[in-house]
This record gives structure tokens, sequence and C-alpha cells, in this order.
């Protein structure tokens, strides 16, 4: 063990020696949680979505009915005014930019929906607010499909009635009460937005968001330069060269694992102090949980630097293979942006990431919530950290022996 003590001591040295280099990587995880949390806390607290605004509805029906779908657009909330306009007037607020769109409700339009007719509603955006006319455009699309899915149920109910053997009259009765159900329904759809209250959530801080999902990029990040020692050293022939020596090759990639886990639980511990003292972070979920996702965390990205050190050949495509890997991996593991507005395919991708796992588990640390463990997000980061691990060592041990060869 004398052998791997020299080393160890040796890549430590090498590491302290650019000190400049480690005390940014001590803080920089602190700064961008700083810079994200205080540039995008806004958009995550609760009604901060999107500003009211104003929107016009040309209505050719001019029915109680009609009357009844503009009410329900009011009390929507996200509406600063709804006005009553003629078709020629919205489209010129429209142009001088008073109004983000307009909604035209056809002549005859909740008689065509008891008919199955479908007349269609028009609704025209202003180019210059397109984050108002998506909204208002998907509004009414959702009360288009809640439609059409309720005459799909009519037709149901019908055909169903009518093998059931009931007779004309009480046929056309049970038809004309389920359309009227649906068209009130439709008619009157009731909140679209609400507010729901989850005693067990998890009700985090800004700060404890981005803390979640930026402190296992900073993590990879850490382990990086000695993935670069390691392919240096394998490039200049060291490997080779020890075995005329006591040392062995296991030593020297034990060493580098060694310094990775040092440095990053340095840098895991500064982010820890501040977060608590700065940014008043929660850590209270129990320091089991913390220790037992740090460690878990630690150990995988420690096994993902040696993955990148074994498929590199030089310094230079370890750079490019290790910090392409860490943003693909935070993209896809909702680091950057949350999953759930993500395809499907994705969102599967995700769990193949140590990203995901790490960032929902700090996430129930920072929650507080004593009835929520960390196992099962701890474990799958293990798994792939094995994983990972067995890979490397098989390419490590085809290397080495065709170089002995």
């Amino acid at each position: 063990m004398s052998a791997f003590t020299t080393i160890f001591k040796n890549d430590l040295k090498l590491f302290l020696k650019d000190w400049k280099a480690v005390i940014l990587l001590m803080v920089m995880p602190v700064l961008f949680i700083s810079l994200f949390a205080y540039t995008l806390k806004d958009y995550i607290k609760e009604n901060s979505f999107i500003e009211p605004f104003d929107i016009a509805i040309v209505d050719k029906e001019d029915t109680t009915q009609s009357r009844m779908v503009i009410r329900q657009l009011e009390e929507v909330g996200i509406f600063k005014n709804i006005l009553i306009l003629q078709e020629d007037r919205a489209v010129s607020m429209l142009e001088d930019n008073h109004i983000s769109a307009f909604i035209t409700i056809p002549q005859d339009f909740t008689t065509s929906v008891s008919h199955g007719e479908n007349r269609p509603i028009k609704v025209v955006g202003n180019a210059n607010m397109p984050l108002h006319s998506f909204i208002v455009r998907n509004l009414v699309q959702s009360a288009c499909n809640l439609v059409s899915a309720g005459q799909s149920a009519i037709n149901a109910i019908y055909y169903y009635n009518k093998q059931a053997g009931v007779s004309g009259l009480e046929l056309e009765q049970e038809y004309t009460e389920s359309a009227t159900r649906v068209v009130m329904e439709a008619m009157v759809r009731g909140k679209v937005f609400r507010n729901v209250q989850t005693p067990s959530g998890l009700n985090l801080t800004p700060f404890e968001y981005f803390t979640s999902s930026l402190l296992v990029i900073f993590l990879m990040f850490a382990g990086m330069p000695g993935v670069k020692m390691l392919v240096t050293e394998r490039e200049l022939g060291l490997f080779d060269r020890l075995r005329a020596s006591a040392a062995k090759v296991w030593q020297i990639m034990a060493s580098k694992f060694l310094v990775t886990l040092l440095l990053s639980s340095v840098q895991f511990i500064t982010t820890f102090i501040i977060t608590v003292s700065l940014f008043k972070n929660y850590w209270g979920s129990g320091y089991k949980n913390v220790i037992f996702m740090f460690s878990s965390v630690l150990f995988a990205v420690s096994c993902w630097s040696l993955l990148v050190s074994s498929i590199s050949r030089t310094p230079k495509s370890a750079d490019m293979i290790g910090n392409l890997g860490i943003l693909l991996m935070a993209v896809i593991g909702g680091n950057i942006y949350p999953l759930t507005s993500m395809p499907g395919f994705v969102q599967f991708l995700s769990k193949l990431t140590i990203n995901r796992w790490a960032m929902e588990g700090f996430m129930v640390i920072f929650s507080g919530n004593k009835a929520l463990e960390v196992g099962g997000y701890a474990l799958p980061i293990l798994a792939l950290g094995f994983c990972m691990l067995a890979i490397a060592s098989t390419l490590y041990y085809w290397q080495l022996r065709g170089s002995g060869e």
C-alpha cells in the first residue's frame, strides 16, 4: 500500500497546485444557484406565470347560452378585460395591438352543438403577442375537445338505449336530456385553472429547487480534472512503465477515484454551509438521508469520471466527451428544463441519468417531509454507478491487455 499512498499524495499535490481552479470549483455552484434563483424566482412563484391581458369576443349568436360562455371566460382569471365587439372593430384593435386575440362565436352555435353539427369557433391571435395568443387558442381548443367528447357520449347513450329496446318517444326524450346536460356542461365549464394545496408535497424555495438541480452538475464537473490526469498519464505511456514497478494500474485509477471523491466532498460541504447560512436552505430531513443521498451521488459521479477516461484517447477528447456528456445528461435529466414539459421518450431516457434521480432525491431532502425516503432515488443512482464502473473496468482491461500484447 506504500506505492498507493505515494501515488495518492502526488495526485493530491498536483490537484492542489492549481489552487485557483480548486477555489473556482468550490464557489461556482453557489454563484450559479444565486444567479438562477434571483433571475427566475418570479417565474416559479404562485400567480406570477403571466400578467392579465385583453381579448375581444365577436358574438354573432347573441343568446343567453353564448353570454354564458363569455361569462365563463371572465371567470378564468387570466384576462384583464373581455370586450364585446363587432368583427371589423376587433380586427382593427388587434392590428393596433390593443388586444391579444379575439374569439368569434358563430350564429346558432349552441343549437349546432346539440345537433352534433359542430360549427367552428374562430380564434385570431396577435402575432406580436404569441404567448397570449397561444393561451387563448389552447383554452378554446380545450372547450371544443370537451364538446366533442360530450357528443360522443350522447351518441353512445342513444345507441345503448336503442339497442336496449327503448321506445321511440322515450328514446327521443333520453336523447334530448343527455344533449342538454352535455351542452350545459360545455357552456358552464367551471374553473379552468385551480390551485391545489398538497400538505405532503415538495414545498421548495427557489434556492432549494436550483440547489437540487445544479448541485449534481457541478459535482460531475469536479470529476473532470481527475479524468484529464488519468487520460494524460495513459497517453504518455505511464501505464506501460508501471509494469516494471511495484505500483499497479488499479492503484492509479483508485487514486484518481479517491481524489475526485475528496474534491467533490469539499465542494458539497462548501455548498451545504453557504446554502444553509446564506439561502436558508432546509437540510433537516435527517442526516441519514443526506449522507445516503450524497454518498450515492458521489460514488456515481466518480464512476462516470472513470467511464469517460476509459473512452477518451486524448485529454482533448476527454474534455469534449465529459463536458458534452454532462450537459446532455443535465438536459435529459431535467436539471435545466422541467421533465414534465418534455416528450415521453425524453422522460423515459431521464431514468438512465444520474441527474434525474439526484435532483429528485435532493428535492425530497429539502421538502422536509418525514414521510418520504431517499432510498427510491439513491438506489437507482448506485445501480447506474455500478453499471458505469463495470463498463469502465472492462474497457480498461481490454486496453491494458492489448498494450501488453
